[in-house]
């Protein structure tokens, strides 16, 4: 079976001097594909249509990135497709060479056998020590410089955790390594307020439903004490709790298993 396509074709490389590999100049999406279906498909596109258009790298036919991942996303199950659009090959240095076209490659992977559990019971969530800058204008997108996600994820394995939560270097809460957060204080339920991270497909749909009660507000380290509830979120994993941040437990809310139950309905 084949796991993945370059510019289309059956390949498992790409060539030295990709510019994504050599300078991390590329973008990517995640996206959940069942019975050959990707629900947030409409949401993947216009992120990777925002950031091919902020960067200048040449976006494909939104038809034939679509044909590809299909191509890996058989019928009857459900699997993971990362697209990559890099900026292709060629170029002096940083100094990329306008004339040469973009590269996409399309990949798959099986489907999280410890989903389910995780959606269930919750995670086991730390605070990194890494940080993230504020004022990027890259901010938002879902480009291919993860450097500081591979630290937290570290961070993350050496704490036997499931995930971690990152903050900017100003104090304020941003995301997990690969997912948005939402924040309960009781009645409210709280997108962290920064200009770091990424901006997240699943939350996006989430906070686009006129009956989801959604609001933006800086949270920091203190203000998680008297947090009633934690959500993880993204397009792959949809909605899961948190049960244990820093070794002190909290409960999984009517809230959130209300919004896991919406998630299922419309997007599984």
């Amino acid at each position: 079976m084949t796991r993945c396509l370059v510019d289309g074709r059956p390949a498992e490389s790409v060539p030295a001097d990709d510019r994504g590999l050599l300078y991390g100049d590329a973008l990517f999406e995640t996206i959940a594909f069942h019975d050959s279906r990707a629900p947030l498909w409409p949401l993947h596109w216009q992120r990777l249509k925002r950031g091919s258009d902020l960067l200048g790298i040449e976006v494909p036919e939104q038809s034939m990135l679509l044909a590809d991942c299909r191509r890996l996303a058989p019928p009857g199950c459900a699997v993971i497709v990362r697209v990559s659009l890099t900026r292709g090959s060629g170029g002096r240095a940083y100094f990329p060479d306008p004339a040469r076209p973009a590269r996409r490659i399309v990949q798959v992977r099986d489907w999280p056998v410890d989903l389910d559990r995780q959606r269930r019971e919750g995670l086991v969530v730390i605070t990194a020590s890494t940080t993230l800058a504020t004022g990027s204008m890259l901010a938002g997108l879902k480009h291919a410089n993860r450097l500081e996600q591979v630290l937290a994820a570290q961070e993350c394995a050496a704490a036997d955790a499931d995930e971690a939560m990152v903050f900017d270097n100003q104090g304020a809460l941003v995301e997990a390594i690969a997912a948005n957060l939402i924040v309960e204080f009781g009645t409210r339920a709280v997108i962290p307020l920064s200009d770091s991270g990424v901006a997240g497909v699943g939350l996006a749909w989430l906070e686009a439903r006129s009956d989801i009660e959604l609001e933006r507000a800086r949270v920091t380290r203190a203000d998680l004490d008297s947090a009633s509830g934690i959500m993880v979120i993204n397009s792959v994993a949809g909605i899961r709790p948190v049960r244990q941040l820093d070794g002190r437990r909290l409960d999984v809310t009517d809230r959130c298993r209300a919004w896991q139950r919406l998630w299922s309905h419309h997007l599984s």
